[in-house]
């Protein structure tokens, strides 16, 4: 007999067959003026989207509660990394978040419990020895404005509108404001395979250990703490106007240092991922409640 869970991830995750070959993304997630940089190389938005169509397969075994078919779908995405369709990722996205939503926070707190007990430790103990490695993306929008694009992101957080949060990307599990300014977050950062738990205090930015460029104006910063209020990392974005139109952004998150170099750079698509999405959402003029 299926607990609602079960019946609810199944529902959605069925919509999320593979389909072989590379297809062209939907309409909807088309957006030429968007452009990721990843180590100073344009990535154009379908590669984005391939990461993510791989991530979503990741995220619905995982809700299952499939645990072989989710290890799998990890081998395929962190390291055979297959050509995948992009022509659902529009719908498969909203799936996969409705699921999320309808489950709630205390079913998504239980279903991550086991990682949550190995990440914590391990987080505080790779923060130990101090010491920090950046992860960082660039990300160029032709259109839109960086004070219209940060005033857009912190009010989608303030209201603590988790559905905004959550869709924009599938490793995100559970992203709350339990006040203005502060994110609780459960996600699966790039590689890492098990889910983590910090808060953000986006007032919290003395000694954030990323450069501040002054050439980009609109900083969006501060420490990630861990159950203990440990500083386990950092995220300092940064936006400025193009002159030609539209924005730049600037997207960093400090791991400690002793993390496998894979971590770090596998992080760069979570952050391009996340930040095209956002990033597409604000540029659609609609608030992300409809996102």
């Amino acid at each position: 007999m299926l607990t609602r869970r079960r019946f609810l991830t199944a529902a959605a995750a069925a919509g999320l067959a593979p389909v072989a070959g590379r297809q062209t993304a939907a309409a909807d997630d088309a957006e030429p003026g968007l452009t990721a940089y990843l180590s100073g190389e344009a990535i154009g938005r379908d590669a984005v989207l391939e990461w993510e169509a791989r991530r979503l397969r990741v995220a619905a075994e995982r809700l299952r509660g499939n645990l072989p078919a989710a290890l799998a779908a990890e081998l395929d995405a962190l390291v055979l990394r297959p050509a995948q369709s992009t022509a659902e990722v529009a719908r498969d996205r909203e799936r996969l978040v409705a699921v999320k939503m309808r489950m709630g926070e205390a079913e998504i707190r239980k279903l991550m419990a086991p990682d949550l007990a190995v990440s914590g430790p391990a987080s505080e103990g790779a923060a130990a020895p101090g010491g920090w490695a950046v992860s960082s993306a660039g990300l160029a929008s032709s259109r839109g404005t960086a004070g219209g694009f940060a005033r857009w992101f912190t009010g989608e957080r303030d209201r603590n509108d988790e559905r905004a949060m959550l869709a924009a990307c599938p490793d995100h599990y559970l992203v709350r404001t339990p006040r203005a300014g502060v994110q609780e977050v459960i996600e699966v950062t790039g590689g890492a395979v098990l889910a983590a738990r910090f808060v953000i205090d986006y007032a919290d930015t003395a000694g954030v250990p990323i450069a501040r460029d002054q050439g980009f104006p609109i900083d969006l910063s501060g420490w990630a703490r861990g159950g203990d209020g440990v500083p386990i990392g950092a995220v300092r974005h940064q936006f400025r106007d193009d002159p030609r139109g539209g924005f730049a952004a600037r997207l960093a998150i400090a791991f400690p240092a002793v993390l496998p170099p894979w971590m770090i750079s596998e992080h760069r698509w979570h952050l391009a991922c996340e930040f095209s999405n956002w990033v597409l959402a604000y540029l659609a003029g609609r608030p992300a409640t409809a996102y």
